[in-house]
């Protein structure tokens, strides 16, 4: 059996979400990046950096509109592009605050681009059973990308899927 060896733990966690690369310490070159090939056994010796945070399901069919933040104007003295004015949005229960906007409803703080995931309205639908995504942690980004998260698209939650 290999030992892998690791510059840090962070550079650890980082080979294993990945899953195929890891570094060992060779004499005569410094750290060498190697394929790695786990098995589903072998997740549970590496812990997560971050504890999974608990998923809060919404069970409302409306809400104000983030977007606008219930104004019905954005920009002011416009009709906002995501409720079409009427201040609230209708989403079909249950729903979670959309983790790639923050529930603003915007891809930037004070911007007038609305946000992809939620489509601005800051809540997205979801099917239950949910999880946290494990890709990104439930922030709906992967580490050093401004773009949304492949496994959830961006939502923070994916439906866990029912053994059985």
């Amino acid at each position: 059996m290999v030992e892998w060896e690791y510059p840090s733990e962070k550079d650890k966690m980082s080979a294993v979400a990945q899953m195929d690369s890891a570094v060992t310490k060779d004499t005569t070159e410094g750290w060498v990046w190697h394929s790695l090939k786990m098995d589903k056994k072998d997740y549970a010796e590496f812990p997560s950096d971050k504890p999974r945070k608990a998923v809060s399901l919404l069970t409302d069919d409306r809400y104000d509109c983030a977007f606008c933040n219930g104004t019905g104007e954005k920009p002011r003295g416009s009709v906002c592009s995501v409720c079409k004015g009427k201040k609230r949005v209708q989403l079909k229960p249950p729903v979670v605050k959309c983790a790639s906007c923050k529930g603003r409803g915007e891809e930037k703080r004070g911007g007038n681009i609305t946000c992809t995931p939620c489509r601005g309205k800051g809540y997205v639908s979801v099917v239950e059973p949910v999880e946290v995504c494990s890709t990104c942690n439930g922030i709906g980004r992967n580490r050093g990308s401004s773009l949304a998260c492949v496994q959830c698209k961006g939502i923070g939650v994916i439906t866990r899927k029912e053994m059985g």
